[in-house]
């Protein structure tokens, strides 16, 4: 398993406080951080990843942002990470960027010009698809379980006070995405690995589900559709547009971490005394991850 079942502070018991109207098992499968480590330095050696090992290094990129959020204080698997996605997208920004990839941190709230909302962290990441070098788009955000509480997703809330800083009247974001079965598949997984690949029909179905999110009754001309519309009239390629627009936070918040990468972290523990004795005995490396790398990849670690 991949979090731990003890913190400093004791076992991790679970906190769960909410129901949720759409939910998932956070991603906990092992990941072996010598093989990130090696996908580290094939990246630094190549200047891309292979395809296949996207997921690897994302599902790590979560995995680490997720348990820092959680602190030894909440449990990383029941958390609804509610107010963290600023401290998310820092964490996530800073060790991407550290890594070398292309990033760019932003809030919903400027997306859509009314307060901020949901801050979030994308990346580009270099592979190879058909024998071509071309860039793959991730929107990283693993806190959108908060938006998927059964208390603030009812139609009720469109004739309930505001709350937080949307400051409207109007169910959450899974509200919307639960009106449909692409929708709710795409929740899932955001929900599960913290990201979702920035497709056309991905874009569209998350950013219409905040702005529904950002549209209360009195702006339906028909009332008969309040809550019952889930596609909006902005198109995929003019959210887009409104993203590329947006400023990049990515240099002016920090999560005060010392971020270190897997490479690093390898590079730490295989300087220990007892490592470099026990390779001056045997002659073996403890630190060759078992990922399948291409053949002329030359990575030793």
């Amino acid at each position: 398993m991949l979090y731990p079942e003890k913190s400093i502070f004791g076992e991790l018991k679970s906190n769960q406080q909410y129901e949720y109207l759409i939910d998932a098992p956070i991603f906990n499968d092992d990941i072996d951080i010598k093989d990130v480590a090696a996908l580290e330095s094939f990246f630094q050696s190549k200047g891309y990843i292979l395809e296949k090992h996207i997921t690897l290094l994302l599902n790590y990129v979560t995995y680490h942002t997720r348990y820092f959020l959680a602190n030894g204080f909440d449990n990383p698997l029941t958390s609804a990470y509610r107010f963290q996605c600023c401290r998310a997208a820092n964490i996530n920004s800073e060790f991407l960027e550290k890594i070398g990839m292309e990033v760019k941190q932003f809030n919903i709230g400027d997306m859509m010009g009314t307060n901020p909302i949901h801050e979030l962290c994308e990346v580009w990441i270099p592979t190879m698809v058909d024998g071509k070098l071309t860039q793959k788009r991730y929107i990283l955000d693993p806190t959108f379980r908060q938006f998927c509480i059964k208390e603030e997703n009812r139609f009720e809330r469109y004739n309930e006070s505001p709350r937080y800083s949307v400051r409207k009247s109007t169910p959450h974001p899974a509200y919307f995405l639960n009106l449909s079965e692409q929708g709710i598949r795409l929740a899932k997984d955001i929900i599960r690995y913290g990201y979702f690949e920035a497709t056309p029909e991905n874009i569209k179905l998350y950013f219409d589900s905040f702005y529904y999110y950002l549209k209360d009754k009195e702006s339906y001309e028909d009332q008969s559709k309040v809550g019952k519309e889930y596609i909006s009239p902005i198109s995929s390629q003019e959210y887009d547009s409104k993203l590329e627009k947006c400023e990049d936070k990515t240099h002016q918040m920090k999560s005060g971490l010392k971020i270190i990468t897997p490479l690093e972290h390898i590079t730490l523990e295989r300087n220990k005394l007892k490592y470099k004795i026990k390779h001056m005995l045997t002659g073996k490396d403890e630190y060759q991850g078992s990922l399948d790398l291409d053949s002329d990849s030359g990575i030793k670690l």
